[in-house]
């Protein structure tokens, strides 16, 4: 079968490295001029590593794209340190990595700490995510968290991770991200852009074609019912 893919991000180089493997023919068609997403890397001369264009990491509970990583031989670039969070407010750096240091915050009174703890409490323990998908993070945590949480804590992360989109994010992404969350967070040697350029040469191997600058402007299905 011939496969169309549009987009080239991390989720669209896999696909495309599965369907290859399963015998399809493979093209994908990405509008800018890399491939990986929000994923990409850029770099200064003087860092060793590129950074992401938006912050990337992997949980040790996810099992699908570590064997993924395993299959591309790549292991070895893999590791998972001990993160510590910091949160920026009003131009200086605080830590931010547990209870103690969120009461400290000068960000936060009381209220708001306990708020923070509880309801995160909640997302962290929750399984009943889909009640979650009817919201919209902003929505969500505006309303649960209160707006003076929300304005320290979620909206620059939630800006910070998908730009101009941040207030289309379903609630339900969030949940993920905490209710699965591990002590530890995976990196790459060289970045995420390492692992792309690794995944790009594993589809490209396997005959899949990369067309870069190539936006998709319009799907119309065909009389024979393909699109």
């Amino acid at each position: 079968m011939k496969i169309a893919i549009v987009g080239a991000g991390l989720a669209g180089l896999s696909a495309a490295y599965d369907l290859l493997a399963a015998g399809h023919e493979v093209t994908l068609f990405e509008a800018s001029d890399q491939v990986g997403g929000l994923a990409t890397g850029f770099q200064d001369e003087q860092w060793a590593w590129p950074l992401e264009k938006f912050y990337h990491h992997i949980f040790a509970s996810d099992a699908a794209m570590i064997e993924l990583v395993e299959e591309l031989n790549f292991r070895d670039k893999l590791f998972f340190p001990t993160p510590r969070t910091s949160i920026l407010y009003e131009g200086k750096i605080y830590p931010f990595s547990n209870p103690v240091d969120w009461f400290k915050f000068p960000g936060y009174n009381v209220i708001n700490f306990l708020r923070f703890g509880a309801v995160g409490a909640f997302i962290r323990f929750t399984k009943f995510w889909r009640y979650l998908e009817k919201f919209t993070a902003v929505n969500w945590t505006r309303r649960f968290y209160g707006q003076k949480i929300y304005d320290v804590s979620w909206k620059p992360l939630l800006i910070g991770k998908f730009g101009d989109y941040y207030d289309k994010v379903n609630m339900a992404w969030l949940w993920a991200r905490l209710h699965a969350r591990s002590f530890k967070l995976g990196y790459f040697e060289g970045g995420f852009q390492a692992f792309i350029d690794r995944l790009e040469t594993a589809v490209t191997n396997r005959g899949g074609k990369i067309h870069l600058n190539a936006p998709v402007q319009n799907i119309a299905q065909a009389d024979d019912n393909r699109i």
